[in-house]
């Protein structure tokens, strides 16, 4: 999910260069909620990729591939991009049979035959300004204030939202962390709501709205895109409610906040060592209150 926002960025500003064009995304079929459909593309196609990934190698996984990525021939695409260097992305650059193909050096040697390679800088600079330099190889354009993103109807909510969970188990934070931090966040004063996947912890605090589990990624989302502040390991909810306006306190490991961090200036990096949980509760609470403006109320507190 974070990729998908964080390459909304620089769509939204070949979008505002390019009013006219016809946009065609390409994405994982459990991320298309955070694509905004209204105003940035024109048309989502949707890949099953877990289920791909789950019988990687069978027969009918590479002929379905195939016959998707085949199928958007028909578009008669004047120039398409590969934002990820992967192999199957590679592939469907290759034979969506733009006019014109630009991919990112790709994470092997089978990727990198297949279509033309552009040096973005990937892994020296933020993602979003490498897919920003992506895409200025094909027509000049800017980096926008924000992205466009999904609309969201809700009001303001003035909570704190929790996101416990994270993409790979080295970046999370563990359960009696968040549970401190909550415990602070209350005794504060803040009304303090949780998210998560299914296979996420709940935190075991009297006092929260606990969602982990519980709500669809759209639900999330309106969530996120109305709250206070959001607070999380390195996760795609951060790059959303840094696209939304919304400040964040990140806590970063191993992961490298330069590449990966919600991108603007409304954003608070937390980094000690690999490990997540490095940094302290009290850190993370003292980070929330001085990115809200306010003075830190948690000096007494025990990790």
């Amino acid at each position: 999910m974070g990729d998908c926002i964080m390459a909304a960025w620089a769509l939204t500003g070949l979008r505002q260069t390019l009013p006219e064009s016809q946009i065609t995304w390409a994405v994982q079929d459990r991320f298309a909620p955070v694509i905004d459909r209204s105003r940035l593309v024109d048309r989502v196609v949707y890949g099953d990729t877990l289920k791909w990934k789950s019988h990687r190698w069978a027969p009918t996984t590479w002929a379905n591939q195939l016959r998707m990525f085949a199928g958007l021939r028909k578009e008669r695409f004047d120039v398409a991009f590969d934002l990820q260097g992967q192999a199957k992305t590679s592939l469907c650059l290759k034979l969506c049979g733009a006019k014109k193909r630009f991919a990112t050096h790709g994470y092997d040697k089978f990727a990198n035959r297949l279509n033309p390679t552009v040096d973005c800088l990937l892994g020296s600079v933020h993602e979003v300004e490498a897919t920003w330099r992506l895409l200025s190889q094909w027509h000049e354009c800017q980096i926008p204030q924000r992205p466009y993103m999904p609309p969201s109807n809700n009001k303001p909510n003035g909570q704190i939202v929790i996101q416990t969970g994270s993409g790979h188990p080295h970046k999370k934070l563990s359960q009696e962390r968040w549970a401190q931090v909550a415990r602070q966040l209350i005794s504060d004063g803040y009304e303090v709501t949780a998210i998560g996947g299914a296979n996420d912890d709940e935190i075991p605090v009297e006092g929260i709205t606990n969602h982990v589990g519980s709500i669809s990624l759209e639900r999330s989302l309106d969530l996120v895109a109305n709250c206070k502040l959001h607070v999380s390991a390195d996760t795609g909810t951060a790059h959303a409610a840094s696209a939304y306006g919304i400040p964040t306190v990140t806590i970063f490991g191993r992961t490298d906040p330069r590449r990966y961090q919600p991108y603007g200036s409304i954003s608070t990096v937390l980094r000690v060592g690999p490990d997540p949980n490095d940094v302290t509760a009290h850190e993370i609470c003292q980070a929330i209150n001085e990115r809200l403006g306010g003075r830190s109320s948690a000096s007494s507190l025990a990790d």
